[in-house]
This record gives structure tokens, C-alpha cells and sequence, in this order.
């Protein structure tokens, strides 16, 4: 886990804990993610591994203290709505992030397949 998903993490631990509603969640992750892609150096590696992390963390909280399906929902359209609503340089790498969501739901789904929070997930995707 790198310090971006560690971070990322605590922020939502607090934020469940909290009780905060999904909008106030998509609000914080996206801040969390443009900041994080505001640090630069910029490219499509590093929006990547941004949005993943923030995926990994949202996974985290969800399975292992039973979040709500719907914050992982909300933690992947904030990541990808930041990558689109930074604009600019980054804007151009949100098929790149589109797609690194996408592949770590699927490896989500195929390790918890048993699980139906991680099957919801993987159909709602093609609605980001």
C-alpha cells in the first residue's frame, strides 16, 4: 500500500465512521485526487496509479468494514471525475483511468466473486 492509499484509506475510514452521505464522500475523493494530481509531474502514469490507489482504498473500506456498496460507486465516479473535470493535461489520460478502474473491479470480482457487493460493482462500471 503507498502513502497515497494509505491516506486515501484513513480518509474514508473517517468519513464512514462519520456517517457522511455519498455525496460528501464523491466531494472529498475527488479534492484527494485532483490534489494528488496537482503534486505533478504529470502523466498517465501517475493519474493511474492515483485512481488505483483511491479504488484499493475504496475496496478496502468496503470489504473490511462492511461500507456500503454504494461508497465504492462513489469513490470510482469521484476518481474518474476528477481525472475528467481537472482538465487540461490530465483530462487527456481519462480513458486511462476509465480503464484502470475497470481492471481493478474486475480482479476485485474475480477474488470476492462470491460476493454480491463486487458483482453489483462490476455491473454498474458501464455506467461511469
Amino acid at each position: 500500500m503507498n502513502p497515497f492509499e494509505q491516506a486515501m484509506t484513513a480518509v474514508l475510514e473517517d468519513l464512514l465512521r462519520a456517517g457522511v452521505p455519498a455525496r460528501g464522500v464523491r466531494l472529498t475523493v475527488r479534492e484527494l485526487v485532483v490534489a494528488r494530481i496537482e503534486r505533478g509531474p504529470l502523466g498517465a502514469r501517475e493519474i493511474t496509479e492515483a485512481v488505483e490507489a483511491t479504488v484499493r482504498a475504496a475496496s478496502h473500506v468496503v470489504y473490511e468494514l462492511n461500507a456500503p456498496d454504494e461508497m465504492l460507486d462513489a469513490v470510482c465516479r469521484a476518481a474518474l471525475e476528477a481525472v475528467r473535470g481537472h482538465g487540461g493535461t490530465s483530462a487527456r489520460w481519462l480513458d486511462e483511468a476509465t480503464n484502470t478502474v475497470s481492471a481493478v473491479i474486475n480482479e476485485l470480482t474475480r477474488d470476492r466473486a462470491e460476493e454480491p457487493t463486487w458483482r453489483w460493482l462490476a455491473r454498474r462500471r458501464a455506467h461511469w
